[in-house]
């Protein structure tokens, strides 16, 4: 598989955080790839460098809305969650995958009831980042269609990530 580079960034292009994956499968509105357990995150906020992440993931980066889905597994093999990222649409250059990450966040339990979080960080961040409008109301849209997409059992919400993790398995 291809190795390629998770890159997050916040308004305005700091580096935020970055992790290696394989590519799973690229499409014209989404790629796709695998987070293996352990692989090594450096995130410059918390002072971390290669620190090996405790999960694995199927990630769902798009490159057309304005948000990412990461569906992840515990060590045992147990579901953990899905963790949705409202960013900027994510773009595929040289290798690296990066978006820029607009705070808020929705989490999603295995039973599939959520919540959303990061409401603070992204009232204190468009202030201080100075957010434009249209990404205001960008990020506002790209939340309420994750839910939709949530409550209507939508890709990538239908059990995609649990078949691509089978297939990665066998």
């Amino acid at each position: 598989m291809v190795q390629l580079q998770v890159q997050q960034y916040k308004y305005g292009g700091i580096k935020h955080y970055s992790y290696p994956v394989r590519l799973i499968e690229q499409r014209p509105d989404c790629v796709i790839v695998h987070g293996p357990y352990g692989r090594p995150l450096t995130h410059p906020g918390r002072s971390l460098v290669d620190w090996p992440v405790p999960n694995e993931s199927i990630e769902f980066h798009f490159t057309a809305r304005p948000y990412s889905v990461s569906a992840g597994w515990n060590g045992d093999g147990s579901f953990r969650h899905y963790y949705c990222n409202v960013s900027l649409p994510a773009t595929l250059k040289d290798g690296v995958l990066s978006s820029v990450d607009l705070d808020l966040d929705l989490i999603v339990a295995p039973d599939l009831t959520y919540r959303v979080d990061d409401e603070d960080e992204f009232e204190e961040h468009r202030q201080a980042l100075g957010y434009p409008e249209e990404v205001v109301a960008l990020a506002r849209e790209g939340l309420a269609e994750l839910m939709r997409l949530v409550e209507e059992r939508r890709f990538p919400f239908d059990g995609s990530a649990f078949r691509l993790r089978d297939q990665l398995a066998r």
